[in-house]
C-alpha cells in the first residue's frame, strides 16, 4: 500500500548573489556558470563551480542555497541509479546548507522521500522510517510524507506509531481516504473493531472504488456481529477478547497461556514484541464458521491470534489450549521478525518446535511415511500444509517440525533466529540457510533424509 511521492524535486537557482558577491566578481561568475551547468543537467560540473564559489565567499546565503540545490539534484540522480547510501550522503550535505529557506528544505524533504520509497519497495522499512522522519521534520504538515512514514511504520510492525502518523494526517486533512483506511486497519489489528469500522466506513465514503476497503468492511462486519458482546481484557503484552459467559475461567487460562508463550518463545528466539498483540477466543463453532477453517485447524494467526476453546474441564484441555496459544504466538513473533518473508514450512516448523509438539505419534507418522515412500518433498511442503486433507496436512506439519528440530538439535536453537534474521535482511531461503548452517534447502533435505535412514 505504499504511495509514491507526489512531491516534485525543484531547484531554486539564483543568478545574482547580492552585494557580497558584487565585491568578488569571480565568485559571482562561478555561481552563474554553476547555475547554467545545472540547467543543462551537468550536475557534477555545477557542484565543482558552486563549491569553489562558496569557498571564495562562504558567508553568502544565496551561494549556499544554490549549492544545496545542486547537491539535491546529485542525490536525485543517484537515487535513480539505485545508489541510495550515496544519495543520502548528498541530501545530508544539502540539508547542512539549506538554512531556513523553505523551498530548499522542501526539495530536500522530497529527496529523502524518494530514497525512502526505494527502500520501502524492497521492504527495508527501518531505513525508510529514518529517512521519512527527517523529511517530516522538514515539512511537518506534508500529508504525503506523513502518510509514507505511516506506511513504513506499518510495514515494520510499529502499529501504534503508524496509527499516530495517520491520525496526524486526518487532523490535517479529514478527507484523506488513505489515512482513514489505514487508521481503520491499524485499529482492527489492535483489537478495536468498533472504532476500526467507523474509520473504514469513512474511507469507503471518500473512495467508494477501493475494493480492499469494501472487502475488509464486509469481513469486519461479520466478525463484529459475533464479537461485539465479547469482554475485552487489556494486559501488558496482549489485548484479549472472549465470551466470558461461556466459562469464567477462560480469561485467566488464556492470559496465563499467552504470558507463558511470551516468555518461552521470547527466550527461544530472543525476541519480545514491543506491540500489544490482539487475541480473540471463540467457541469451536464460532471459529470454524466465522473464519471458514477446516475442522482440524486448531488456531490461526492473521495479524491477530485466533483460537477456538471447547472447554477447560480436563488437564488435557488445558494443555491443548497452552500448546495452541504457544504455536500461534510463535507465528506472530516470526511475522514480526521477518516481515512476512518466512517460507510456510519453516514458519510452521518453528511454531511447532517452540510449542514442544514433538511426540512419539509424530515420530511414528514419519516412520510410516518413510516405509511406504510417502514422505513429502521439502519443495512441496508449503502446498501440503494448505491441503484440505487432514492426513496430508498432518504429515506436512510433522515433516516441517522434524526438519526444524534437526536444525535446532544439530546447530543450536539460536540458529533458528539467525535464519529468520537472514530472511528479514532480504535473503531467499536457500541463502538464509546457507549463511546459518552451510546448507541450502536441497542439502538440508538430504541431511534430514539421512537422519531418517533414507539414502
Amino acid at each position: 500500500m505504499t504511495r509514491k511521492s507526489e512531491l516534485i524535486l525543484l531547484c531554486v537557482l539564483m543568478m545574482g548573489v547580492g552585494a557580497a558577491a558584487a565585491q568578488n566578481p569571480s565568485a559571482l561568475d562561478l555561481n552563474n556558470e554553476g547555475v547554467e551547468c545545472l540547467s543543462r543537467g551537468e550536475i557534477q560540473n555545477a557542484i565543482d563551480k558552486l563549491e569553489t564559489a562558496r569557498r571564495m565567499d562562504p558567508k553568502n546565503a544565496a551561494l549556499s542555497k544554490n549549492l544545496a540545490c545542486a547537491y539535491a539534484r546529485k542525490a536525485e540522480e543517484l537515487t535513480g541509479r539505485g545508489d541510495l547510501k550515496e544519495a543520502v550522503h548528498w541530501l545530508d550535505e544539502a540539508l547542512s546548507l539549506a538554512g531556513k529557506d523553505e523551498m530548499v528544505k522542501n526539495n530536500i524533504a522530497a529527496g529523502y522521500n524518494n530514497v525512502a520509497d526505494a527502500h520501502m519497495r524492497a521492504k527495508r522499512y527501518g531505513e525508510a522510517i529514518s529517512l521519512l522522519q527527517t523529511a517530516v521534520s522538514l515539512q511537518p504538515d506534508a500529508v504525503v510524507l506523513r502518510s509514507n512514514l505511516g506506511v513504513a511504520l506499518y510495514g515494520d510492525n510499529q502499529r501504534s506509531q503508524a496509527l499516530d502518523e495517520f491520525r496526524g494526517v486526518v487532523a490535517i486533512d479529514p478527507n484523506n481516504a488513505l489515512a482513514r483506511k489505514m487508521c481503520g486497519l491499524l485499529l482492527y489489528w489492535k483489537g478495536q473493531t468498533k472504532e476500526a469500522l467507523e474509520e473504514l466506513r469513512e474511507a469507503a465514503k471518500l473512495n467508494p472504488s477501493d475494493k480492499e476497503v469494501d472487502e475488509t468492511l464486509k469481513k469486519l462486519e461479520r466478525e463484529y456481529a459475533v464479537e461485539k458482546e465479547f469482554d475485552s481484557d487489556s494486559h501488558v503484552h496482549f489485548n484479549v477478547s472472549f465470551d466470558s459467559k461461556k466459562d469464567y475461567r477462560l480469561g485467566k487460562a488464556v492470559i496465563d497461556g499467552l504470558e507463558n508463550a511470551w516468555s518461552k518463545v521470547g527466550s527461544d528466539l530472543n525476541f519480545y514484541p514491543s506491540e500489544k498483540i490482539a487475541v480473540v477466543v471463540y467457541t469451536g463453532r464460532q471459529f470454524h464458521e466465522l473464519l471458514n477453517k477446516a475442522k482440524f485447524v486448531g488456531g490461526v494467526y492473521d495479524g491477530k491470534i485466533r483460537v477456538p476453546v471447547g472447554g477447560l474441564d480436563t488437564e488435557r484441555d488445558q494443555e491443548q489450549l497452552k500448546s495452541v496459544l504457544m504455536h500461534e504466538y510463535a507465528h506472530a513473533v516470526i511475522h514480526f521478525l521477518t516481515h512476512n518473508r518466512c517460507p510456510l514450512w519453516l514458519h510452521e516448523g518453528i511454531a511447532e518446535y517452540v510449542s514442544e509438539a514433538w511426540d512419539k505419534n509424530k515420530e511414528k507418522q514419519i516412520a510410516a511415511a518413510r516405509e511406504t515412500g510417502g514422505l513429502i518433498p521439502l519443495k512441496d511442503l508449503a502446498s501440503a500444509l494448505k491441503s484440505p486433507s487432514s492426513e496430508k496436512a498432518g504429515l506436512a506439519y510433522c515433516e516441517s517440525l522434524s526438519i526444524t528440530k534437526l536444525i535446532a538439535d544439530r546447530y543450536g536453537v539460536y540458529t533458528l533466529r539467525k535464519i529468520l534474521d537472514n530472511l528479514d535482511s532480504g535473503d531467499d531461503i536457500d541463502k538464509a540457510l546457507s549463511k546459518a548452517i552451510s546448507l541450502d534447502q536441497e542439502g538440508l533435505e538430504k541431511e534430514w533424509l539421512k537422519s531418517l535412514g533414507v539414502e
